[in-house]
């Protein structure tokens, strides 16, 4: 069930740079050279279709799409370099494969993100938290204050989980408490949780009352609170 802090902790641009090779590019790529010209005289040639992409073919419009989701040049064309390595065998023209999409994420995580700067990461961070409602504008600011405390830019393009993350968001939460207005905590708890697979309005409402009865809306946004015995509670009410 998806929460406010996975919400605006989806910016993590790695999955994106590796998304657009799906159909990739075939845009400045030359034919064969040593083909011979045509003649008036020469025989009907049949149409062999475009030529197959290359890894630089796939240069501009990697890093474009990369640039786009956050202004970095520097980690893009890192990420960039990873996608060289990674797809160096491979066939362009085919859908990657989702153990090379891993691999690409792991590998531009590993080696790039040391490259990001708070300059790069804050207004990714803030657009992804505050989306369309400006209610959560003042939890925003507090939360990148806080969290960037404990944490590191390039902890901004990890996965968020593990200790030290959780360390970095129960802080966040207590310093941040009373900033999320608990209407907006509350609707987007039930519109991550109407989309969960047998989840009924009726017991997305008992969920978020259950859990609110020892837990602040800072701490069920920010994904600290085990969600299981509440979910499971109202789903054998009646």
């Amino acid at each position: 069930m998806r929460t406010l802090m996975t919400s605006f902790l989806a910016f993590v641009l790695v999955a994106a740079c590796g998304g657009s090779q799906t159909q990739p590019s075939t845009a400045g790529q030359e034919t064969d050279a040593a083909a011979p010209p045509a003649s008036a005289s020469a025989a009907p040639v049949e149409d062999a279709g475009p030529p197959k992409p290359t890894i630089e073919s796939q240069r501009e419009p990697f890093i474009t799409t990369c640039m786009h989701k956050m202004t970095a040049q520097n980690y893009c064309s890192c990420a960039f370099d990873q996608f060289k390595d990674v797809f160096k065998d491979a066939d362009l023209s085919q859908k990657p494969s989702t153990e090379q999409l891993e691999s690409l994420r792991k590998k531009t995580i590993d080696n790039c993100a040391s490259k990001l700067t708070d300059a790069e990461v804050k207004p990714n961070f803030t657009t992804a938290c505050v989306g369309a409602e400006p209610r959560k504008q003042a939890y925003c600011d507090c939360a990148w204050s806080a969290l960037r405390k404990k944490l590191e830019p390039a902890d901004f393009v990890s996965d968020f989980e593990g200790p030290k993350f959780d360390d970095a968001k129960k802080s966040m939460v207590t310093v941040c408490k009373g900033k999320l207005p608990e209407q907006v905590a509350k609707e987007d708890f039930l519109g991550g949780c109407g989309k969960a697979p047998g989840q009924t309005t009726k017991t997305c409402e008992c969920t978020w009352k259950k859990l609110r009865a020892h837990a602040g809306p800072e701490q069920i946004a920010a994904g600290l609170v085990d969600l299981k015995p509440a979910v499971q509670s109202c789903a054998t009410a009646k």
